[in-house]
């Protein structure tokens, strides 16, 4: 029996052109002289453009190249590319239309998010606690800003590192990165929680307010057993093991080492920091040139994984990682079904997982031979590791970005674009559209070990 498709146009293919067509604008627009204080190549120019609306982070040419202008060109890019152009669409013509219900499908599909009836309302939440979380950073960022700048340049700076850092794309204002604040707790701190908030997903955040509203509603019925669902609790679990993980291991290998002389309480500080900047963000506390191998390799582990489903940020997700642990598990114990916190899971995410697993590793190994032969002067590390950066658009690189070829930029581009979408989502939506078979072939097994 065959089972037609009812719709011409896939999300992921949706997705894919709202992002092209982002870059193509951004582009434009920064290649005009009003953005820019020097001459920069149309190259470099787009990379940026791409960049910075995949979030990414890498650079090619400093900040100081463009001018208020063009920064704030670069603001808005990193929030379109942070919340996605179709979902700003989505909002703006749900302000005055009803969206009709093959519409909200298709931003359902967009957003991940399964309840298409209360799509709306998760639009709103969307941009209402983005714009919220957002405004309230840069009040707090002002502050220290304000004590090394003017108040015009503070309040710009606050929120565009405000809007960096939630979104997770790691792109500062200053040439040198956050190195002036390096040994500053608060403007570290609050950094930290706007790139943790960002990565979480706003399917947490949408879980997180409606599990308020339940607790609220319990005070007068006395009923106050409140239960998260299993994405809440890996996201959660997983976020938080990777970040203080992380933080403790790179403190151990670095605290005599690139964190030597800081002092205890603010090198762990830079150390979470770091950890949970990796996730996605990119925001560079701990110079690479001096980290040891076994750090940067951490680095690379947490790039890899990168944020939550429905976040700002990329990589793999942090549910296809513990997904393919509770997989591994159910090997080792001899288990038909994988199950996690008392859940069952269904095998079509096991092997979604699988698949974004093995695309991915399969697009960075082959990227990386690829640059091997167009960049080898770089070194195999440091093309590898911007390779992972560009990919889990985490932006930390060991500054071999401006010295790619042409080639490899490029190459680039198209890994950061399919870093942002997302592999698998990519290809099922670039795949040509084809009837659903509803029969199986007959079972045979094969050796494996």
């Amino acid at each position: 029996m065959l089972q037609p498709h009812s719709t011409k146009f896939s999300p992921g293919r949706i997705l894919l052109s709202s992002f092209l067509f982002v870059i193509a604008v951004g582009s434009f627009l920064l290649s005009l002289p009003i953005s820019r204080t020097t001459n920069i190549s149309w190259l470099n120019i787009i990379f940026t453009t791409t960049s910075t609306t995949c979030v990414t982070g890498l650079k090619v040419v400093p900040m100081s190249a463009f001018t208020f202008f063009g920064k704030c060109i670069i603001l808005c890019l990193i929030q379109i590319g942070g919340l996605g152009l179709m979902t700003l669409s989505f909002f703006l013509i749900s302000l005055f239309l009803n969206l009709g219900m093959s519409t909200k499908i298709v931003a359902g599909q967009l957003l991940e998010y399964g309840f298409w009836s209360k799509t709306k309302n998760f639009l709103f939440l969307i941009i209402g606690t983005t714009f919220i979380i957002e405004l309230i950073g840069a009040v707090f960022l002002y502050f220290p800003f304000k004590e090394n700048m003017p108040k015009a340049d503070a309040i710009f700076s606050a929120l565009f590192h405000s809007v960096s850092a939630f979104c997770n794309a790691g792109i500062t204002l200053f040439d040198n990165g956050l190195e002036p604040y390096k040994t500053a707790l608060f403007p570290l701190g609050i950094l930290a929680v706007l790139v943790f908030a960002g990565g979480l997903g706003f399917l947490v955040w949408n879980e997180v307010l409606i599990k308020i509203k339940t607790f609220i509603r319990s005070l007068k019925t006395k009923q106050k057993h409140i239960h998260f669902s299993l994405h809440f609790k890996i996201v959660m679990v997983t976020s938080f093991f990777l970040v203080f993980a992380g933080a403790i291991i790179t403190w151990l290998i670095e605290y005599q080492n690139s964190l030597k002389g800081v002092g205890i309480v603010k090198s762990i500080v830079i150390s979470l920091f770091n950890s949970m900047s990796l996730r996605s963000a990119g925001f560079q506390m701990i110079n690479m040139q001096h980290a040891s191998t076994a750090t940067l390799l951490v680095f690379l582990f947490l790039m890899f994984i990168g944020a939550s489903p429905s976040s700002t940020g990329s990589g793999i997700k942090t549910t296809t990682f513990a997904l393919s642990i509770a997989t591994i598990g159910a090997i080792i114990k001899n288990r038909t079904s994988v199950e996690i916190f008392g859940r069952t899971v269904p095998y079509d995410q096991v092997y979604k997982a699988i698949t974004i697993i093995s695309l991915s590793l399969i697009w960075i190994f082959s990227l990386t031979f690829i640059l091997l032969l167009t960049d080898g002067g770089l070194g195999f590390f440091k093309l590898f590791f911007e390779a992972v950066s560009a990919f889990s658009t985490c932006g930390y690189a060991t500054e071999t970005t401006p010295l790619l070829s042409t080639i490899g930029k490029i190459l680039i581009m198209i890994t950061m674009l399919i870093g942002r979408v997302g592999s698998l989502t990519l290809i099922l939506g670039l795949r040509k559209r084809k009837q659903k078979l509803l029969y199986s072939y007959p079972k045979e097994r094969i050796a494996i070990s």
